[in-house]
């Protein structure tokens, strides 16, 4: 009866042992998704997002995303022309990049009324978190 008992348990141990061992490379090998900024994700399909994130953020007319999506898919080509223009050399094209975010930014106040611009950048201010740090704290400068 002892040497029974005592090979039940001595099974079970190696039975769990061995089920555990098999779970630990699964969760290693899971494949993470990229819900970032979306480095994969088809031009026109981001743009789209983008565009109805805007209108139901800002409450554009259909009218205003349409144009706001438009501008979106010539912003994020350019962007892709820039950036494989200057791969070898980012700091070559930021004169570039910099004067085709204003044309964008111009454009953009074309299409938004000025109380939606407004609105539009206070949220873009608040999705980087300008002035703020670790754990959504005002970061505070030292004095020299």
């Amino acid at each position: 009866m002892k040497k029974t008992l005592m090979l039940l348990v001595a099974l079970a141990f190696a039975t769990a042992g061995t089920s555990f061992a098999q779970t630990a490379p699964a969760a290693a090998t899971k494949v993470k998704m990229h819900h970032g900024k979306g480095g994969h994700q088809d031009p026109a399909k981001k743009a789209d997002h983008k565009a109805a994130k805007m209108a139901k953020e800002l409450g554009l007319s259909a009218d205003q995303e349409a144009k706001v999506e438009q501008l979106m898919l010539a912003r994020q080509q350019e962007t892709a022309a820039l950036k494989a223009k200057y791969a070898a050399d980012k700091t070559a094209g930021r004169a570039e990049m910099k004067a085709s975010h204003e044309k964008f930014t111009a454009q953009l106040k074309g299409i938004l009324t000025p109380e939606q611009y407004a609105k539009f950048d206070k949220l873009k201010d608040e999705h980087r978190g300008h002035g703020k740090g670790p754990g959504g704290k005002t970061k505070v400068k030292a004095k020299a």
